[in-house]
């Protein structure tokens, strides 16, 4: 089986990375290909709690390296549930920011 491809899509807010997300996966999706469209942080359940704590505005005092670990938790969920076997089937991946954005 054909291994699958990784896209990433970086930008600031308001850059048009949906815009872009949603129409990459179209084009692919007509040239055949199966494609998971997914975001960081999140993607899982898990890392959709951990990206929910890191945006909430409530949480100002915490520390910068416990916002480095819980990215990297939220990541290691990340590629481990989703982003991996996707890959392993085949399928393409679109994801909404990845380490360039970190």
């Amino acid at each position: 089986m054909k291994r699958g491809k990784f896209i990433t899509v970086e930008g600031g807010e308001g850059a048009g990375k949906s815009t872009m997300m949603v129409r990459l996966e179209e084009w692919l999706k007509s040239a055949g290909h199966r494609v998971v469209c997914t975001r960081e942080p999140g993607g899982t359940v898990l890392a959709e709690k951990l990206r929910d704590i890191l945006l909430d505005n409530n949480n100002l005092a915490l520390s910068g390296q416990a916002e480095l670990l819980l990215m990297f938790a939220a990541r290691a969920q990340h590629l481990e549930e989703l982003i991996r076997p996707a890959l392993a089937r085949g399928d393409w991946v679109l994801c909404d920011r990845f380490t360039d954005a970190t």
